[in-house]
Parts: C-alpha cells; sequence; structure tokens
C-alpha cells in the first residue's frame, strides 16, 4: 500500500500511518454505521423489488360440520356439504401495468448508490481524522523530546552556574534564576507528556489501535510544492461526497416522478388453484380461475404527494449544490493552507537554526564572563520556542498536504 511519505529515522517503533488508517476504515464507529446504513438500504432496494415480482399465497382451511348435505338430481348424487370438508388454494399473483412502483424501484436502487458514495466519502473522512491525529501525536511525542533535551540544557547550566557560584563568579540570585528555569523545563515536559496522553487516546478511539510510544520519530518535510490547483479541481465531479449527494438528488427526481405515476392505473394479473373434497357441482376436486384486475384511485393525498416529492426533489438538488461548493472550497483552503505552511516551516526552522546558534554562542560567552546569565536563560527560552513552532509547524505542513488529497477525492492507501 502507498501512503504520504514521512521521514524518520530508521528504528521506528511508532507504527505507520497506514496501518492505522487500515485500522480505522474497518473499525471506526462512522465507518460501521456508514456501512450499515448500505446494507439497509440494498435491503429496502430488494424489499421494493420483491413487492413487483410475482408472488405465490397458499392457504388450507379445515372445517367440521354438523350435518352432512347431499343433493340428488337427476339420479346423480351430489356431495354438497361433507362433515369434514377441506379447502386449499395456491395463487400465483403477476403485477402487470404498475409505472409508480417501477418508478419506486428505480430510485430505490439509486439511492442505494448515494450511501455506497456516502460510505466512500465517510471513509475519506476517517481517514482525515486519523491523518489529523496520527501528525499532532507525532509532533507531541516531538515536543517531550525537545522538552527533554532543554531540561538537560537548564540543568548543566544549574549546574554551571553552582560552580561559578562556589568560584565567586556568580551571584545566589544566578543560582536561583537557574534554578526556577529547571522547574519551568519540568512544566513543559509535564504539559507535553499531558499532550501525547491526549493525542494517543484520541487516535485509539479512532482506530481502536493503541500507539506505539517507545520510540521518537524524527517530524519533517522536503518543503515541496504542490501541483497546480487545477490538478486536484480536475476530478471534483468524482469526489465522494459529490457524487453521493449527485446520486441522491436523481433518487430524489425519481421518487417524484414515481408520485406522479401513481395517477396511471394498475393492472395485476391471477391465478388460482382450487381443491376441495366438496367440489359441488364442479367435475372435479381440482379446478382453477384466472384474472385480471385493473385499478385506479385518486384524492387530494395524490396531488399532497406530488408536491411533497417536487419540493424534496429541489432541496435534494440544493444540497447537491452545497456539497460540489463544500468539496471544491475544501480544495482549494487546504492547497493555499499547504503553500502557507510551507513558509511558515521554512521560516521556523530559519528561527530555530538562528535561536540554536544564539545559545551556542549566549553559553560561551556567559562562561567566559563577557555575558550575563540572564542573556543565556533568554537565548535558551527563545531556541525551545522556536524548535516548538518548527515542530508544529512540519505537523501542520504534512496533515495539511494529507487533506488536500483527501478533499480531492484520494485516498491515502492505496
Amino acid at each position: 500500500m502507498a501512503v504520504l511519505v514521512l521521514a524518520a529515522s530508521p528504528s521506528v517503533a511508532l507504527q505507520p500511518l497506514n496501518f492505522f488508517i487500515a485500522a480505522a476504515r474497518e473499525r471506526n464507529p462512522d465507518t460501521r454505521q456508514a456501512r450499515a446504513n448500505l446494507a439497509e438500504q440494498d435491503a429496502q432496494v430488494l424489499k421494493a423489488l420483491g413487492m413487483q415480482l410475482p408472488g405465490i399465497s397458499l392457504k388450507e382451511s379445515y372445517e367440521r360440520n354438523q350435518y352432512q348435505v347431499f343433493l340428488e338430481v337427476l339420479g346423480s348424487t351430489y356431495l354438497i356439504q361433507p362433515r369434514d370438508q377441506w379447502l386449499g388454494t395456491a395463487t400465483l399473483t403477476v403485477p402487470l401495468v404498475d409505472l409508480a412502483s417501477f418508478g419506486r424501484i428505480v430510485a430505490a436502487r439509486t439511492n442505494a448508490e448515494s450511501f455506497a458514495r456516502t460510505l466512500d466519502a465517510t471513509l475519506l473522512s476517517v481517514e482525515g481524522q486519523t491523518a489529523q491525529d496520527y501528525f499532532q501525536l507525532l509532533a507531541d511525542l516531538a515536543l517531550v523530546a525537545t522538552a527533554q533535551n532543554y531540561l538537560e540544557v537548564s540543568r548543566q547550566n544549574l549546574r554551571l552556574t553552582e560552580t561559578k557560584l562556589r568560584a565567586g563568579a556568580a551571584t545566589r540570585l544566578d543560582v536561583d534564576r537557574a534554578t526556577a528555569d529547571v522547574e519551568q523545563q519540568l512544566q513543559q515536559l509535564a504539559s507535553a507528556n499531558l499532550q501525547v496522553s491526549l493525542a494517543s487516546q484520541e487516535l485509539e478511539s479512532n482506530t481502536s489501535i493503541a500507539p506505539e510510544l517507545s520510540t521518537t520519530i524524527e517530524l519533517t518535510d522536503d518543503l515541496h510544492a504542490e501541483p497546480d490547483l487545477p490538478a486536484f479541481e480536475g476530478n471534483l465531479s468524482d469526489v465522494p461526497s459529490v457524487v453521493a449527494a449527485a446520486a441522491a438528488t436523481r433518487a430524489a427526481q425519481q421518487q417524484a416522478e414515481a408520485a406522479r405515476l401513481a395517477l396511471v392505473p394498475t393492472l395485476s394479473g391471477n391465478f388460482t388453484e382450487y381443491y376441495t373434497n366438496a367440489p359441488g357441482f364442479e367435475p372435479s376436486r381440482w379446478y382453477w380461475m384466472l384474472g385480471l384486475t385493473a385499478s385506479w384511485s385518486f384524492d387530494v393525498t395524490n396531488l399532497a404527494n406530488i408536491r411533497s416529492s417536487n419540493a424534496s426533489a429541489a432541496a435534494t438538488q440544493a444540497k447537491e449544490d452545497k456539497a460540489w461548493l463544500a468539496a471544491r472550497d475544501a480544495i482549494r483552503a487546504y492547497w493555499n493552507t499547504v503553500i502557507a505552511d510551507i513558509a511558515q516551516s521554512r521560516a521556523a526552522r530559519a528561527e530555530r537554526d538562528a535561536s540554536v546558534h544564539a545559545v551556542a554562542q549566549a553559553r560561551v560567552q556567559y562562561q567566559a564572563g563577557t555575558a550575563t546569565q540572564l542573556d543565556l536563560l533568554q537565548a535558551q527560552r527563545d531556541a525551545f520556542r522556536a524548535e516548538v513552532t518548527r515542530i508544529q509547524d512540519d505537523a501542520n505542513l504534512l496533515n495539511a498536504r494529507a487533506q488536500l488529497r483527501l478533499s480531492a477525492g484520494r485516498t491515502l492507501v492505496e
């Protein structure tokens, strides 16, 4: 399976993105509900079809009479009413002309197609949520590693300050400041661990898979530009949400046509085979009957159903237009978000590099006595904030690339 490539260290303990996506597509409650809705609609199609297919009904009756009745005519005796009377019927009913029902069958099939496309749209939506949770978890894991690193830097700075205090080159205030900086980094680490726990739980709830968090992954992007916008908008009509809305519109229009066809008379045929032990004047205990039934009815409810169906079709058409606009706007929004995120990530990396260089310079100068402890602490805090910004910007960029493909109807797993 092919997925978005995430640059990572060679040994990765956290499961890959496609592992979580596959689990989410199968186990997420939204996808399970969408599959159940589709199965229900398929059953409705079968029900609508079955009502217009030939049907057989069997009936058997038994009666115990107080008296037996015979009739003698011209020397022949006929049993009119036996003491134990049996009657069995088998009836075959065949709808011949029922245009309204035939129209409802077509509408049910089209509606099932809409539910199938809705399932596809739901799968893409679940993929999008999974990708967002995954990249946020990576960012939080990277933030934990960064917080741990800067905590160690703060502790080293505290040890250096205590050494300088014993040498008379620093004051007690400098030690207190260094101690406070260590405690602040401990708070940052605790907050980062909390975010990892929350993001991990959210990803597990979405996929039913517990993330493996024993190893940190390097979170980065090569900052390449995406193809031009038409490359994503070119197949807008094939986006599952748009296809589902279009199918729903066709189904509503077909339902409206079926409501109008309800004004057309219906015609059905039936064939019934009888068996009785009291045939009366019939020449045999077995006999059959063939018939045709034409029916037509009209009242105000017919007109009301037509108007209601027409209004429903118009509303569904509006929903289709809204779905098309939403899909187009999502593509454009994420495409422009990628452009902005690339610029932000590039700037964040430059700021991070400059801040790291500033920390190195401040440490050298502080050790040499040409810079104050405040200069060093401020440089370290600036570097920490710059690294946090870089991590989150890279995560946002990776997520925006994934959401752009999903909004264009492209699954992350092929």
